[in-house]
């Protein structure tokens, strides 16, 4: 089967905005297929069934064959009983066309698969299917004396109570043979009954016997324990390799036993049937058991424990008669799998059957456990009724929601088609004459839906732009196809392949990111601007069963049209696809995407980086900078078609570099940059640059003369409020132009946000900062908190250093035993000499507290900020950063122009839960 799975064609550059399986020749309707050789129709029937399930697990698309009768109708000869049954087997159900549509185009049939989802619509979050369409599980268990396989509707619940008894055999450091786990009504955690317990020490004494008498009867029977099995051929070992995988599975999964070769179902010894070596059948066993694939969770890389014990056999006259092969399979501890699942996905351009651990992972995936931040987050898109590669989707509850923000973004005309987003469409149309003209001709009989503009609908899902394209604009009306309008130049000079691309990706995006599950599609359509009659290009005829260019939305059928009913679904998801990012939290609670962007920041992306070629975005604590920053350099990324050496990220502190480092950038601290070369770089992005300086030379000359000469972007992100150094940081006000500014706090609860802006009024007052008071009151004025997020600010004065460990201790042992993880707390001090001394008195204290916590490492240091542990470090180091809960520790720098502003950027690293606790004297 693995060489076949190989050949099935998946083509992903076709006239198909699509993923497309190509299975081949094949012969179609019922009396055909009646007539195909047995082999044959298998082989038929199976690429069939591995096509289908790859495209239900890898967002839907389309799985084209070729009739080998040039005369089959579709609407005359049908398809075929066989098939048909196969796509019942696919999605557990009848209900075969919610999820499949069937299309003649000349000799091609074409089967439309919508993506696969654990859950319906009207169900709510209400998960009613498995995560995964799988053919097979791979999985078996005992069920009295039957081996059962495990179900695909099983396999969840199977495998999280396997989950859940080996994680208590691990804390009760029990025997994995002690642990019991049920399925179904064959294996229930009940004690043996006097009877199985005595069979069981008859099969302990029978297996002790050196020699056995070919037709005797066995004083014992098979049971949910043991299993009979005669040899039915002379092909001994091939027989006892066909059979074992499946047996002990079913053993293992259950509650162990014994699967004895050799004796008939009556409980009669037969022996052998033909020639075989002790040794080749001992090793033929130990081959199979240990080459079947297993899934731990408790840590452990243990296979399958057995023993094998063979047992002559003779007959009445003494004679050799073979032998009985009885094996003994333990109780495994977790999982183990008679093959890996018949379960398959689209990988490039492959279908790949997937693994055992990653076929587990998928169908056991579930959404973390939020509990503990339940107060911050609301759930934008869960799994409970997702497609399968779609991961778990939040939002800060006192932030606009995602059907909000789509209210917001794209709003739905009730008798006409929106054209949004305003702004930009206004930039448009003044850029570009008669582009307004040449749109409006697209929506001739359309009168409800948006039209939704973009500089480049590619850049904005992660792909490269074509340098020709004027803009681009995606189409969701009533009863309509979604259309993806590309406007050029001149259309001789765009790639119909990448226009083809985007879409495909969008309708990828909106299924896998988003979380839509009904059927879509994203038609692409080329418009030359100002061309005669509005010109419309339709993609060049580039694949051989495509026949004829035609009208695009001949290509989809009918129920692919969008219905009112669809549309906010639809548009709801693409504001996840647009609007997602991740945060430092996604890698330790393990969702990709656990933040959405706001209006404000998504609107500041969306400028024309052609244009925008230097911006100085000024910002206040707790307003996402770097978050656009890091999302800036994705979009220059894709716009310019960089690689990674091309952008550079600077910034002051070695912890912010280490933690945005990635592969769309370089990232460097100041010092770096003034000390470095850099003949690659086109680009650079600048974060927290008011605590630059300029001691070691001028860093925004240097970067403005190097992204100049190379026709760059230049983006500095600032906050003067947050200003820690007492010096100018190497900018005048006549060179922060253009400026945008940031100005609404996400990040940090109501009380600590009034605490922040009480705190920049005194900042402001003091006029301690360089930089001219009206540019710092603009801000101010502008100032507000986007929420209403709850949250604690305490403060406490006047403490002994003791009673400051003592105090933090408790506080952490408090949050620990409410459930808040290590990684969740940031303890800063003034400087990173107050935080070594600190740590030294705190340490102690801190370990006594939390003792019953079993880590290794309690403690960390800012460059900890990603990883499960306390960070405990200067509030410098630990700029641009962020903690649920911080406790700064007398927050004081030995010049005391800056006090206020160290004061500001300790306390905006705090998003929920803020102690700002001060000494009676200065230790630090």
């Amino acid at each position: 089967m693995a060489n076949r799975e190989s050949q099935l064609l998946v083509r992903l550059y076709t006239n198909y905005p699509d993923t497309v399986v190509d299975i081949g020749e094949i012969l179609l309707g019922e009396k055909h297929r009646k007539k195909i050789a047995s082999d044959n129709l298998k082989r038929q029937q199976n690429d069939f069934s591995i096509a289908v399930c790859a495209l239900l697990n890898s967002g839907g698309g389309i799985v084209r064959m070729e009739s080998k009768d040039r005369n089959y109708s579709f609407q005359k000869d049908g398809i075929g009983q066989d098939i048909e049954k196969i796509l019942r087997d696919c999605i557990g159900g009848n209900k075969t066309d919610e999820y499949f549509t069937w299309m003649q185009q000349g000799s091609n049939l074409l089967l439309f698969v919508k993506t696969w989802s654990c859950g319906d619509l009207e169900q709510g979050n209400a998960a009613t299917k498995p995560r995964l369409c799988s053919l097979s599980t791979g999985m078996f268990y005992r069920s009295g004396t039957s081996v059962l396989s495990v179900s695909s509707g099983e396999a969840a619940n199977f495998l999280r109570m396997k989950k859940s008894s080996a994680n208590c055999c691990s804390e009760n450091e029990l025997s994995s043979k002690k642990a019991r786990l049920s399925l179904g009504e064959g294996a229930r955690k009940t004690h043996r009954n006097i009877q199985e317990h005595d069979i069981q020490d008859a099969v302990a004494e029978f297996i002790k016997r050196d020699r056995l008498l070919a037709g005797e009867v066995l004083d014992f029977t098979e049971t949910t324990h043991i299993e009979f099995k005669e040899y039915s051929t002379k092909h001994i070992l091939k027989y006892v390799v066909k059979t074992l995988p499946k047996y002990v599975s079913a053993f293992a999964n259950t509650q162990g036993g014994y699967l004895i070769f050799g004796v008939d179902d009556n409980s009669r010894v037969t022996g052998t049937h033909g020639d075989v070596e002790k040794e080749a059948l001992e090793k033929t066993v130990a081959t199979t058991i240990n080459s079947l694939p297993v899934h731990h969770f408790c840590g452990s890389g243990a296979g399958v424990q057995f023993q094998t014990h063979i047992l002559s056999v003779y007959d009445k006259e003494g004679c050799s008669s073979g032998y009985v092969c009885a094996v003994h399979i333990e109780q495994f501890c977790c999982a183990v799998f008679h093959g890996a699942p018949e379960s398959w996905m689209v990988t490039g351009h492959t279908t790949e059957r997937l693994s055992v651990s990653k076929w587990t992972k998928l169908m056991t995936a579930a959404d973390p456990d939020l509990s503990d931040l339940a107060d911050r987050f609301r759930t934008e898109l869960s799994l409970a009724r997702s497609p399968p590669l779609t991961k778990p989707v939040y939002s800060n509850i006192g932030l606009q929601c995602a059907a909000e923000l789509q209210g917001c973004l794209y709003p739905v005309g009730s008798d006409e088609i929106k054209w949004m987003p305003e702004t930009l469409c206004t930039d448009l149309f003044s850029e570009y004459p008669g582009l307004e003209d040449v749109m409006r001709g697209q929506l001739r009989g359309l009168t409800k839906g948006v039209l939704i503009f973009s500089r480049s609908w590619a850049v904005d899902i992660g792909l490269w732009k074509e340098q020709d394209v004027v803009c681009d604009a995606l189409l969701v009306a009533e009863n309509a196809y979604p259309v993806l309008y590309t406007v050029v130049k001149d259309a001789s000079y765009v790639r119909s392949g990448r226009c083809r691309e985007t879409a495909r990706t969008l309708k990828q995006k909106l299924v896998n990111d988003g979380g839509y599950t009904s059927k879509v599609c994203v038609i692409p359509q080329i418009l030359q601007l100002n061309a005669a009659n509005d010109q419309m290009e339709v993609v060049v005829n580039d694949v051989p069963w495509q026949e004829a260019p035609y009208d695009y939305t001949s290509l989809y059928p009918r129920d692919y049209i969008l219905s009112s009913r669809d549309i906010p679904a639809f548009l709801q998801a693409l504001v996840i696809v647009v609007l997602s990012f991740k945060s430092y939290l996604s890698d330790r609670l393990g969702c990709e995407i656990f933040n959405l962007l706001t209006r404000t920041q998504f609107e500041l992306l969306s400028k024309n980086l052609h244009k925008v070629r230097k911006l100085f975005v000024l910002g206040l604590p707790g307003t996402g900078k770097t978050i656009v920053a890091l999302k800036i350099m994705e979009r220059i990324k894709n716009t310019f078609h960089c690689s990674p050496g091309e952008i550079l990220y600077i910034c002051e502190n070695q912890p912010l570099r280490d933690f945005v480092g990635n592969e769309t950038c370089r990232a460097v601290t100041r010092a770096a940059f003034l000390k470095g070369n850099f003949p690659e770089v086109k680009h650079i992005v600048v974060d927290e640059a008011q605590n630059f300086r300029c001691d070691e030379g001028n860093w925004y000359q240097r970067a403005w003369s190097m992204v100049k000469g190379r026709g760059g972007v230049l983006w500095v992100f600032l906050d003067f409020y947050q200003t820690t150094y007492p010096c100018a940081c190497g900018l005048e006000r006549s060179e922060m132009y253009p400026q945008e500014l940031l100005t609404k706090v996400v990040r940090n609860a109501t009380q600590i946000c009034n605490y922040m802006f009480n705190l920049m009024k005194n900042i402001l007052e003091a006029g301690n900062i360089p930089v001219p008071c009206e540019v710092l009151q603009d801000l101010l004025n502008q100032a507000e908190c986007a929420h209403s997020l709850p949250g604690d600010c305490i403060v406490e004065e006047n403490m002994e250093s003791n009673e400051l460990a003592a105090y933090v201790s408790r506080q952490c042992k408090s949050y620990l035993e409410k459930g808040y993880p290590f990684g969740d707390i940031a303890i800063l001090c003034g400087t990173v000499s107050s935080a070594e001394e600190f740590r030294k008195v705190l340490q102690p204290e801190l370990q006594r507290q939390i003792r019953k916590c079993r880590v290794r490492k309690v403690l960390g240091l800012a460059e900890d900020v990603s990883k499960d542990v306390i960070v405990l470090d200067s509030i410098r180091r630990f700029s641009g950063l962020e903690r649920r809960i911080v406790f700064a520790i007398h927050p004081y720098a030995p010049q005391t122009e800056i006090v206020l502003s160290l004061l500001l950027c300790a306390v905006s690293r705090a998003n929920t839960k803020l102690h700002l606790l001060y000494q009676k004297e200065r230790y630090f």
